[in-house]
């Protein structure tokens, strides 16, 4: 397997073709719309100015492979050659949906939407393709490879075609990887494996610069890989070991960075995520970040006093914790791009709908952009979402869903009558334990 990889993975070249550009029409672009192009790692290639509704990178120099095109929160992949002349159109209410592309360079990019769509499509009930055994999981991604080959044996552009297959391969290498932890996030549960279940990736190599650079579902899978590693560990010298085998400095910082957002979980585990910042992280700023986040981490702890929040309703009217003193009040974070959010809906209707008449409110707080408000009003409509819907002040900045040091959704939160954190990290709605626990606490 690596040494297949490794043949297949030739350099992309950087040869400078003059006029190579991306340019378009953004619909409905507001000044608070802003739209730029981003490596694969998420670091700034380009900021793409909006002029009213049409935008230019100018002159791209040449650069070849993939990329992210970046609205706001909102990305897509795109892959770029240096003869490339990409117009994309999108109307910026709704870019995930609306974009579009012509031009020089549209083929290969528009089979990558397709790909993103097809993908949605067959996860989109993820309780399913979770639901029965290994063997099944493994024949229904088996299933989407040969569909996704099947699609790119149309694209005519064979050095494309070479790249995407490999990229094609980690994607299905990484689900395999992600299996167990996919099902204990849904489930709650552990699921027990057969021995030769991960037989795929025993040949995998997850400390390749090369393929980390070039490859977005290679880099998935090897930053996956040590994620896990250091999340399984119990103590800090365990953390400090895993972290020290990382040789490839890009993955080095990734994983660092993501030991900044991963202080957000209990006091005791985000505190050796703040003690490898703080112990091989030289920027000041950077850990001073850190520190700041493990003590609001350590203020959200379960027993302590709950931070207020004061968001505006649908209506427009403004709506704080303390008007549910007295209550219990179980929030859930959540936006309308995030399909693991949406997922939890039915079962936090249900949840509400069954316990209309107990002591609790329901409360949903969106994390969304402020240019995503149309787009939440709609929503809450389409699914007929109940309870007290709020929209965050500035997203995920919004001062209540720092001081929990969200970083991630669906996040749901549970605080008591007085004011207090009964749960920072509550199980989520289609989960048995959070049932048990509301019929415990509301018996």
């Amino acid at each position: 397997m690596k040494k297949t990889i490794t043949i297949l993975s030739l350099a992309f070249c950087t040869i400078s073709i003059f006029g190579q550009s991306i340019y378009g029409n953004a619909k409905n672009a507001s000044k608070d719309v802003t739209l730029s192009l981003r490596n694969i790692h998420k670091k700034m290639v380009k900021k793409i100015p909006i002029q009213g509704t049409r935008f230019n990178t100018g002159d791209l120099g040449g650069i070849e492979g993939y990329f992210l095109l970046r609205k706001n929160s909102n990305s897509t992949y795109i892959y770029l050659k240096p003869d490339f002349n990409l117009e994309v159109n999108f109307d910026a209410k709704d870019f995930n949906k609306t974009i579009s592309f012509s031009g020089k360079g549209a083929e290969v990019n528009n089979y990558l939407l397709a790909k993103k769509k097809l993908l949605k499509e067959r996860w989109k009930d993820a309780e399913s393709f979770y639901n029965g055994s290994e063997n099944e999981y493994l024949s229904k991604i088996r299933a989407i490879h040969k569909e996704l080959k099947g699609l790119l044996n149309k694209v005519d552009d064979e050095s494309f075609r070479k790249h995407e297959l490999v990229n094609l391969q980690f994607n299905y290498l990484n689900d395999v990887f992600y299996y167990p932890h996919a099902v204990k996030y849904r489930t709650g549960k552990d699921p027990k494996l057969n021995a030769d279940f991960f037989s795929e990736l025993k040949d995998v190599y997850y400390d390749d610069a090369k393929l980390y650079s070039i490859y977005p579902s290679y880099k998935s899978l090897a930053s996956n890989k040590w994620k896990k590693e250091l999340k399984k560990a119990t103590s800090f010298k365990e953390m400090e070991s895993s972290f020290r085998k990382i040789k490839t400095n890009q993955i080095f910082v990734d994983v660092i960075v993501d030991a900044l957002y991963r202080i957000s979980d209990t006091p005791e585990k985000s505190k050796f995520y703040y003690e490898l910042i703080k112990k091989y992280v030289p920027n000041q700023e950077f850990v001073s970040k850190a520190r700041k986040k493990y003590n609001k981490v350590k203020s959200t702890a379960i027993g302590k006093k709950a931070p207020g929040f004061t968001f505006k309703d649908k209506n427009g009217n403004n709506v704080s914790l303390k008007d549910f003193k007295g209550k219990y009040v179980f929030i859930d974070i959540w936006a309308t791009w995030c399909t693991p959010c949406l997922k939890e809906v039915p079962h936090l209707k249900k949840l509400a709908t069954q316990y209309q008449d107990k002591n609790i409110v329901f409360v949903g707080i969106s994390v969304d952009e402020k240019t995503e408000y149309d787009l939440w009003k709609k929503m809450l409509n389409e699914k007929e979402l109940n309870g007290v819907q709020l929209f965050s002040d500035n997203a995920f900045d919004s001062e209540f869903v720092s001081d929990f040091g969200v970083s991630s959704i669906p996040r749901f939160i549970l605080i008591s009558p007085e004011g207090k954190i009964v749960e920072s990290h509550l199980s989520k709605p289609s989960q048995e334990k959070t049932k048990q626990l509301l019929n415990k606490l509301l018996k």
